[in-house]
């Protein structure tokens, strides 16, 4: 098979599995949101330690959840606080779910 066959098929592969990862990451970024959502009572302005988010929802890998929070963030629905230690969400975060 020829090497640009072989390129080809791994950025064809590549672009997959990125797919697949930016679904997973807004799946999480959203339970994230509703969580933040039922843990506030749907109040605004509430801020949410993230460790209690973790918790709340067994999530064991810190850089996946910050990295799922800053998609959050990116598309609004999330305002972080901290470095990541606090989250709230946005008018728009409220309307997702």
């Amino acid at each position: 098979m020829p090497s640009h066959a072989i390129d080809v098929q791994t950025k064809l592969d590549n672009d997959v599995v990125q797919a697949e990862l930016a679904t997973d990451l807004e799946g999480l970024a959203r339970r994230i949101a509703r969580d933040v959502w039922d843990y506030t009572g749907g109040l605004p302005a509430r801020w949410v330690p993230l460790i209690i988010l973790m918790e709340r929802l067994a999530l064991l890998d810190e850089e996946a959840t910050t990295a799922a929070v800053q998609f959050g963030v990116d598309q609004q629905w999330l305002e972080e606080f901290g470095g990541y230690n606090s989250i709230r969400l946005t008018g728009a975060g409220r309307c997702i779910g």
